[in-house]
């Protein structure tokens, strides 16, 4: 007896409406898909402030796309929700993104801030694997007829990238994402799916985004639309196309203890283009973790991502401002901590509201999460950073063109590896 394989489309075309509509019919036809007359809730991923463009987030005309395609397919309801990150504010971010107009445009019925939401159910997790034994679910998320699940795929600090799997963890309020990077992160975004399954989940991978995610996002043009009802196989059919080894990628194993889908390429059928037609190698310099800047000390134990990503970005900000190597006396700590390392004052770097009660012992840099320049003005100034004051809008400036001189750099050396290869 054959084994039943999860089925990943690819669709490549320069009309989002037309490679949405691919991915359907390779799935079986949106009309074979939406149930007539349901409520269909699009998740995007909005999780930060960015423009258009900038692959930040989700393409604003792929959620367009696909809330047209649902309606036409007889979706009785459609609302996009979505729950930004720790200290971000979800409906700028959508708007940021123009995800709210696209929305609006193609009839969405609802626009739904997950963070504000205060009809709440609480959901227990059998067999939780991580620390969340039950988690708070809005009763819209919980009764819907579809959820289909719309996350960009980008490089990203915490997880090395983001994409299907992760883009889950937008379905959850400010206080379980805490929570999360307490325990086990990994497994307590396979711990969410086991109680919030999407129907669908499609992925942008029509500029999606190398580099240093997601907070210093290098768009890659790649012209694609990826589809499947699993999760897990779609992450791997996308490393696969975007050159990235599953077995760096750690919580594909959590994935696999978790049963929620295909990750090994024999349990997959591939329709639509093939992986080797559509490929690129991506640039993700995220796969060693904080080991890629050894001469750090950076502790970042039960951090989130927004710190993480910050930390991660302010550390080769100190390479394209020449200050990297003058500082590597610094300690670096995100997170909340019980304790915090005995070291001078001024070598001390937190990180973040949530070491407050350690302000007197170090370097402080304040804010859920803090601004963007934030970070690495602590190290090089080992000064508190409270918040951007306009005076400080001219350094700002002066330091976004050595920060875009090294980026291009970089981009146009993998570039010349990518055209060689």
């Amino acid at each position: 007896m054959n084994k039943h394989k999860s089925i990943v489309a690819i669709a490549k075309d320069p009309d989002v409406d037309v490679m949405v509509k691919q991915v359907f019919d390779l799935l079986g036809g949106a009309e074979n898909v939406i149930k007539k007359g349901s409520t269909v809730v699009l998740k995007p991923n909005a999780g930060h402030l960015g423009k258009p463009g900038t692959s930040v987030n989700t393409s604003a005309a792929l959620v367009g796309a696909v809330a047209r395609a649902v309606r036409a397919a007889g979706a009785g309801k459609v609302i996009v929700a979505e729950s930004a990150a720790i200290g971000c504010d979800t409906i700028d971010c959508l708007k940021d993104a123009g995800i709210y107009d696209a929305a609006i445009e193609a009839g969405v019925d609802e626009i739904i801030d997950i963070k504000s939401d205060k009809d709440l159910l609480t959901v227990p997790i059998r067999d939780a694997r991580s620390e969340l034994t039950s988690v708070r679910l809005p009763r819209f998320l919980i009764e819907a007829d579809h959820i289909i699940n719309m996350p960009i795929f980008k490089s990203h600090a915490s997880m090395v990238f983001s994409c299907a799997l992760k883009n889950i963890k937008g379905v959850v309020q400010d206080k379980v994402h805490y929570e999360m990077h307490k325990t086990n992160l990994a497994m307590a975004m396979m711990d969410i799916w086991s109680v919030v399954r999407a129907d669908l989940n499609i992925a942008d991978l029509i500029w999606p985004a190398e580099g240093f995610g997601p907070h210093s996002a290098v768009p890659m043009d790649f012209g694609c639309v990826l589809a499947s009802r699993d999760p897990a196989a779609l992450d791997a059919v996308a490393c696969h196309c975007v050159g990235l080894d599953m077995n760096q990628v750690s919580y594909f194993e959590n994935a696999r203890e978790r049963g929620i889908g295909a990750t090994d390429l024999d349990d997959i059928k591939v329709v639509g283009l093939g992986i080797d037609e559509v490929y690129q190698k991506m640039w993700l310099p995220y796969l060693d973790g904080f080991d890629t800047w050894p001469e750090y000390e950076i502790l970042s134990e039960n951090s989130c991502s927004s710190c993480q990503s910050l930390v991660a970005f302010s550390m080769e900000k100190l390479k394209a401002l020449g200050e990297y190597d003058k500082n590597t006396d610094a300690v670096v700590v995100l997170g909340a901590k019980a304790e915090v390392p005995d070291v001078p004052k001024e070598r001390l770097i937190l990180v973040g509201n949530c070491l407050k009660k350690h302000r007197s012992k170090g370097v402080t840099v304040n804010g859920c999460p803090p601004s963007e320049p934030h970070v690495a003005w602590a190290i090089i100034d080992r000064e508190d950073q409270m918040e951007i004051q306009d005076y400080l809008r001219d350094r700002m400036a002066e330091e976004e063109e050595p920060w875009n001189a090294y980026i291009d750099a970089i981009v146009a050396e993998k570039n010349k590896e990518r055209k060689v290869k």
